[in-house]
């Protein structure tokens, strides 16, 4: 992923299609498409890529993707998306391996999580790492940066600008939010 020294990614997780055609209108360099499917992916990424936006598409969520060798090599050469979101370490490492930038996303519920979130990141290949909910990530931000020296993002429940805030604060380089009030959002306003 392209982060610019001194930059703040506030990455939009279009859930809905109707929300799409604002996010292009915004600044934003990437765009999540959280609710992409087999049938309509192309022509979003296209959107998307007019738009000078780059792509981020979860494995978990694209309806109708097998998710082997052939279906990850589409998400590279037939989808044109720039950069993958996942859960699973191996499909990660699969993504990344022909040549996708990738984003580990650990969600961390106890410290059963967090362990075996620790121990997963060890042999990710990722890009960047994603820690949600928000909360979590700002309490565990150093013990997973000592783990793993990529870009972390902050992610799940950013609701309003003080959690933007606090993320940039705390050091991380971005935040995804599902949030359209803050998908405008300069990581340094005071206010919305």
């Amino acid at each position: 992923m392209e982060i610019k020294a001194n930059e703040f990614l506030i990455i939009p997780s279009v859930r809905m299609i109707k929300d799409l055609a604002y996010a292009l209108t915004l600044d934003n360099q990437y765009i999540l498409l959280s609710e992409a499917h087999i049938g309509n992916l192309r022509s979003l990424t296209d959107m998307c890529h007019k738009a000078n936006k780059k792509v981020i598409v979860n494995l978990e969520l694209i309806g109708g993707l097998n998710l082997d060798k052939i279906g990850i090599l589409f998400l590279k050469q037939l989808y044109k998306v720039d950069v993958v979101i996942g859960a699973s370490t191996a499909k990660i490492n699969m993504v990344s391996n022909i040549g996708l930038d990738t984003i580990q996303r650990i969600t961390l519920m106890d410290s059963k999580s967090f362990d075996t979130s620790l121990k997963a990141i060890v042999g990710s290949k990722c890009s960047a790492i994603e820690i949600r909910p928000c909360i979590y990530g700002l309490k565990f931000i150093e013990k997973i940066r000592k783990v793993k020296n990529v870009p972390l993002l902050l992610g799940g429940f950013i609701d309003d600008g003080d959690m933007i805030h606090k993320a940039k604060e705390a050091g991380f380089v971005g935040a995804t939010t599902s949030c359209k009030a803050l998908w405008n959002m300069k990581a340094n306003q005071s206010k919305l």
